[in-house]
Order: structure tokens, then C-alpha cells, then sequence
């Protein structure tokens, strides 16, 4: 089992934050598109899955999660903010919700609650990213 990496976009679907672990296979393309093309197919499964939902178009509790032979994906429950976290992980993880809680935890503590942060903009805080690594490394699904 495996954590792979973590895309986090702001409203505007800007990445703003990126940090990868154990990525076995690079996309070829540069890290701009790679960007581009994850928040379209974020929409797209959004989309998919509120026309699939019985609940009137409606995700229960806000938050998608979706398994491929390759990956799993994670995004943090809707917010004002319409920040979206993806986190890749080997399909036999356990406990990724809790892991993306946790990360999104970090970003409450450490982002949000700091005023001097343009969240419009790449995330820089060596805190952030130094928390993002502690929660994860502690993952049981973490790999060295």
C-alpha cells in the first residue's frame, strides 16, 4: 500500500498546493497541464455522480470518493471556500478519509487561520507542507 500524492485547488480551480510520496508513474506532461487536467476530471465526476445520486442531485455529506485499479481519490467535503483536495493512493489504503481529514485539519490550522496567507495563490508555508508530511508519513498506508 502506498500514498502517491496530493493536489489541493482553490475555488477558482487553481492548484495551489502539490506534494508527492511514492509517485511510481509521471503523466509526461508539464505540471501546469497535469493541474489543468485533474480539476476537469474532478468537475466531470462531480458532475456524474450528483446526476447518479437518489438524493435529488445531492452528494451524501458533500464529498466524493471514487477507487480505480490505480488510485483512490478523496476530495474534503464542499465548503465556502470551494477549496478541493485530491489525495492518489494505492486502491488497498485504509483509512484515506480519516487521512484527508487530517490534511484538511492541517490546512484549517495552518493556512486558514493565518491572515497573511493568499490562498488565490501557491500555497509557500514550510509549516503546511512540514504538517502535510507528518500526517501522512504517520498513515499506516505510508511506504518509505
Amino acid at each position: 500500500m502506498a500514498i502517491y500524492n496530493l493536489y489541493i485547488f482553490n475555488k477558482d480551480g487553481t492548484c495551489i498546493f502539490y506534494r508527492e510520496w511514492k509517485r511510481e508513474k509521471q503523466s509526461g506532461l508539464p505540471r501546469s497541464e497535469e493541474y489543468k487536467l485533474m480539476f476537469g476530471m474532478l468537475i466531470s465526476l462531480r458532475s456524474f455522480a450528483e446526476r447518479l445520486s437518489t438524493k435529488d442531485g445531492e452528494i451524501p455529506d458533500g464529498s466524493l470518493c471514487y477507487a480505480t485499479t490505480y488510485s483512490e481519490q478523496d476530495i474534503v467535503p464542499r465548503s465556502p471556500t470551494g477549496l478541493k483536495m485530491v489525495l492518489n493512493t494505492d486502491p488497498n489504503a485504509n483509512g484515506v478519509p480519516d487521512l484527508v481529514r487530517g490534511i484538511y485539519q492541517a490546512y484549517v490550522e495552518c493556512i486558514t487561520k493565518n491572515c497573511l496567507i493568499d490562498v488565490s495563490k501557491e500555497i509557500q508555508s514550510d509549516l503546511f507542507s512540514s504538517r502535510v508530511d507528518q500526517v501522512v508519513s504517520a498513515h499506516s498506508s505510508y511506504v518509505h
